[in-house]
């Protein structure tokens, strides 16, 4: 299971359990603290999911954060009802496609930092730890932009990755060059064979990896 496919699992979830939570009595309020409770865990969880999912400018972000502060007392399972209506309409966006693509820049602010650190260590010749950073980034990188492209990436190895985004023209022969050579470097790097790839293969990954979030993925 893919991380967005667990997110969506997990949205979907916390709207299967607003259902109950959101319930009052016949005057509409609490009066099981137990049930409060839960409520309160709920937001929580609803809250911390829409971070994963949503950069700090999302309107989804800025109307739960606004009812997640406020101070609910015997109705925060009005507050339930609300948030999880709004995790609905996240939802239908995930269902059109527009939540991998909210996922992939939030991932994209991520990875520039990575890429920072790898571009500080690769200043001061430290080859092999940029080697691993820069290494992480690209293979996370090229199975997002196959997940775009619904490319099936599980358990397949990077360079029939790269060979099935020639194939549908996200790559021309020369990025696919490059993007073997950033390939080289995450393999090398991962198995500790510090000893077959070099500080010029680490900086052109760092730099083909910029690339591929600037075009794909931001």
């Amino acid at each position: 299971m893919s991380f967005d496919e667990k997110i969506i699992n997990r949205i979907k979830k916390l709207i299967d359990d607003s259902i109950a939570l959101s319930k009052g009595d016949d005057n509409d309020r609490l009066e099981d603290l137990k049930q409060k409770n839960e409520c309160v865990a709920w937001l929580v969880s609803a809250l911390n999911i829409v971070v994963k999912v949503c950069d700090s400018d999302s309107a989804y972000l800025k109307h739960v954060k606004r009812v997640c502060e406020k101070e609910h007392g015997w109705l925060v399972h009005d507050a339930v009802g609300e948030v999880s209506s709004v995790l609905s309409s996240l939802l239908r966006d995930a269902e059109a496609g527009l939540i991998s693509s909210v996922m992939n820049h939030a991932m994209a602010l991520t990875f520039d930092s990575f890429l920072d650190h790898a571009e500080h260590y690769a200043l001061v010749k430290k080859k092999n730890e940029s080697g691993v950073i820069s290494g992480v980034v690209f293979e996370d990188s090229i199975r997002r932009i196959c997940d775009n492209h619904k490319i099936t990436h599980k358990d397949v190895k990077l360079d029939a990755l790269i060979n099935e985004l020639v194939k549908i023209n996200v790559f021309n022969d020369l990025k696919a060059k490059r993007a073997r050579v950033a390939a080289h470097v995450r393999t090398k790097a991962t198995h500790a064979q510090w000893d077959e790839f070099e500080l010029e293969g680490v900086n052109a990954t760092i730099q083909f990896c910029r690339e591929l979030i600037d075009q794909h993925l931001a």
